[in-house]
């Protein structure tokens, strides 16, 4: 699943709604955010010397001008390096997962997977000591080195490891492993990198209740460290790395109106700490992510068909009636409707807006650039970078199938991806009781190069 829609969805569901402090009764026109060259020295830099918060400013749609604009295509090197990280020739081996091992088998394939798939009951003898094999599904890049999480998968994920390779593909290495303990143990698919290390979510029955427990493993020493334990709480958790790179943990009560505690990740301390200042704004959440430290929210007010964008610079009404925040800042927001890009300029109080619905639904900012990519599993396409501002567009690689577009200091990372197909015997049993042999397919998107941008 795309990562930005995934985010939209789960911060959806998450969040919970409270209050949030309003503009000014008597509203009066909203002047545009200082530009660089109106304002001595940095804006953000400035304002980050004063303790107070400054004033949240309050926008309407007819407050923007609306420009449409075009993207022209250029046929120029586009303002970036390209470098890339190909492991499409590695092998990474086989594993017996936990479920296959003769003494689990029997329990996993007659009971478990009854309430995956209705109708199926699986011969568990088929499966006795058959292994699968190793597929990448995450690749970081830390100090020099290619890290590269592969699992081996059997509907749940019982057992991964983690290699590391020089970013020449060489000298490819196990750094880590670890396999769940009995089958009610398993691993959350969707890890985090970020800053050295690698954040992972285990699952495991405690007094027939499911819970969570985040650890750290060092990607470097392999250390591994237990970051929240799950056990005593009625809540649910979602980790994540923010578009600054920053590790994120959303723990959401299933009691009452608790609400949402959003925790950080501290790399000076070793552990997540609460972060006592957010809090959700009124309204039905429907996307939200952080920017340089900031949460924004887009918001649809109840009663309402158009969302508002809220973080602790602005409340703004949007023209957008489904779709989710691609940026957000004190000066330009983002967003994008699942066909059209619509950038709000603070400076200009422009909005424009642009149809990319055909070069893809997966994107980030960095630099001030937009890179955009990603059109599903099964259509081709290039990757571009895009100056929003003046419409103009780079394609940086050849059309292809591509994922986890993600930000990082100075540039983006990218994933180019095939698909591997792992089919499982079963035994379908039809209303009259009567067996036929049947099967199950599972296909998996496997990693094949690592591309670095950095921007010029």
């Amino acid at each position: 699943m795309d990562k930005k829609l995934f985010r939209a969805m789960a911060a959806a569901f998450v969040l919970a709604a409270v209050s949030v402090s309003g503009g000014c009764e008597d509203k009066e026109k909203p002047t545009p955010v200082p530009s660089e060259s109106e304002t001595v020295g940095d804006y953000r830099e400035e304002n980050s010397l004063s303790h107070e918060k400054p004033a949240v400013r309050e926008y309407s749609e007819d407050d923007f001008k609306d420009v449409a604009l075009s993207l022209t295509i250029v046929d120029k090197e586009a303002p970036v390096e390209i470098s890339t990280v190909d492991i499409s020739g590695f092998d990474f081996g086989e594993k017996v997962p936990l479920c296959n091992k003769a003494e689990f088998a029997e329990d996993y394939y007659t009971d478990k997977r009854e309430s995956f798939i209705d109708n199926v009951a699986y011969n568990w003898k088929e499966f006795v000591d058959v292994p699968v094999m190793g597929i990448p599904c995450k690749c970081f890049i830390w100090n020099g080195k290619c890290y590269i999480f592969v699992i081996y998968e059997q509907f749940h994920v019982y057992d991964w490891s983690l290699f590391s390779c020089d970013l020449s593909g060489g000298n490819m290495t196990e750094v880590y492993n670890w396999s769940a303990r009995d089958t009610a143990e398993y691993c959350d698919i969707n890890v985090c990198f970020s800053d050295g290390g690698m954040f992972f979510t285990r699952y495991r029955n405690d007094n027939n209740r499911l819970v969570p427990d985040v650890y750290r493993v060092d990607i470097e020493t392999a250390v591994e460290t237990a970051l929240y334990e799950g056990a005593g709480k009625d809540a649910g958790i979602w980790v994540f790395a923010d578009e600054s790179g920053t590790v994120n943990l959303q723990e959401f009560s299933n009691i009452g109106d608790k609400g949402t505690t959003v925790y950080r990740y501290d790399s000076g301390k070793g552990e997540f700490v609460k972060d006592e200042e957010i809090t959700a704004p009124e309204g039905k959440i429907m996307s939200s992510d952080c920017f340089n430290g900031v949460y924004s929210y887009l918001i649809k007010p109840e009663g309402k068909r158009k969302y508002d964008l809220v973080n602790e610079y602005y409340h703004m009404k949007t023209a957008l009636t489904t779709g989710r925040i691609v940026y957000a800042d004190e000066k330009l927001a983002v967003l994008f409707n699942n066909i059209k890009l619509h950038i709000y300029n603070l400076e200009k109080m422009e909005h424009c807006i642009i149809d990319i619905s055909d070069m893809g639904t997966a994107m980030t900012m960095s630099g001030g650039k937009l890179f955009i990519g990603s059109n599903g599993n099964r259509v081709k396409t290039p990757v571009y970078c895009v100056i929003p501002e003046l419409g103009i567009t780079y394609p940086i690689v050849d059309a292809g199938i591509y994922s986890d577009i993600t930000p990082t200091a100075d540039g983006i990372t990218f994933n180019e991806t095939s698909t591997d197909i792992h089919k499982i015997t079963g035994y379908i049993t039809d209303e009259n009781g009567e067996v036929h042999k049947g099967g199950f397919t599972h296909e998996y998107d496997r990693i094949d190069k690592l591309y670095t941008v950095k921007l010029k």
